[in-house]
């Protein structure tokens, strides 16, 4: 929210948990919780900021506190220029690279990307490893090639 910074978002925030949008863009691991509700479709997002765009050639996600529960399987990376219409950047279905052990963290390679991009997000397309449609994300990194106007 700090005027030039960037801005994170949740299709939902669960109360009374702690879950919030900016721990999906934390740095470093804070030992906190951060999930969804158990909704289809939800979704974690980054907005870079007005006049900042990513070309994007790697990524890599962090699980949230809850350990052996409720680790992202099926999901795509999307980017957009307006934060309405999305282009998926990479899918993971059936995707076991997130351990089972609180705050894991894996990392991919997004390839064949023409576009830079001002909005990312996680969405997530089916059941988590519980059988749940909780996300739960506590860390996201990008990289590539960031331009600024």
């Amino acid at each position: 929210g700090k005027a030039g910074g960037v801005v994170a978002a949740m299709s939902s925030i669960v109360r009374g948990h702690g879950s919030n949008p900016t721990r999906f863009v934390d740095h470093a691991q804070i030992g906190k919780y951060n999930f969804t509700l158990n909704n289809p479709n939800s979704w974690m997002s980054v907005d870079l900021g007005q006049g900042r765009k990513l070309k994007p050639d790697y990524y890599c996600l962090r699980h949230d506190k809850h350990g052996a529960s409720h680790v992202l399987r099926n999901w795509r990376l999307e980017g957009s220029n307006d934060g309405s219409a999305w282009s998926p950047l990479r899918v993971h279905n059936n995707d076991a690279s997130l351990a089972e052990v609180a705050f894991s963290t894996a990392s991919w390679s997004v390839e064949g990307v023409a576009e830079s991009y001002q909005h990312f997000r996680i969405l997530q397309t089916g059941k988590n490893s519980n059988n749940a449609d909780y996300l739960m994300c506590a860390g996201i990194e990008l990289y590539g090639l960031l331009t600024e106007k």
